[in-house]
């Protein structure tokens, strides 16, 4: 399996933290992108867990809207800190909504992602088609 096409990127702000219980943190981030070539507006939210290998592990849901319409990804993640409030993140999951005809495509592709962000509470994450 290799990577295939840049499918998307954005950049934002963490908008909220909220401690969940269990040990889980949410987190929410709210930006701006590209999603195959169209401008679109991000917001994500992930809930993460610490591992005691001092890991976290994180699942997500994020929605990407355009003028053209809305997709919806779901996926899963590990992430470890890069330094005092600082995160990254490798993941990986699927499209389950897309609406713009052009963004079609993402139904049918697994997806490979790198997240990011700084201790000031800037994110940055860019996906991958993977290719199998």
């Amino acid at each position: 399996m290799t990577l295939g096409e840049v499918l998307g990127e954005a950049h934002g702000k963490v908008a909220g933290l909220r401690a969940l219980g269990d040990g889980i943190i949410e987190v929410s981030l709210q930006g701006k992108g590209t999603l195959l070539g169209s401008e679109m507006e991000d917001v994500t939210t992930f809930g993460s867990v610490m591992r005691p290998n001092g890991t976290a592990y994180g699942q997500g849901n994020s929605i990407q809207m355009s003028s053209e319409g809305m997709a919806e990804w779901r996926g899963s993640g590990v992430g470890r800190s890069t330094g005092p409030g600082a995160w990254k993140y490798s993941y990986g999951g699927v499209y389950t909504i897309a609406t713009p005809e052009k963004w079609q495509r993402l139904l049918n592709v697994y997806t490979a992602g790198e997240y990011e962000n700084d201790d000031k509470g800037n994110y940055h994450w860019k996906l991958w088609e993977w290719k199998y």
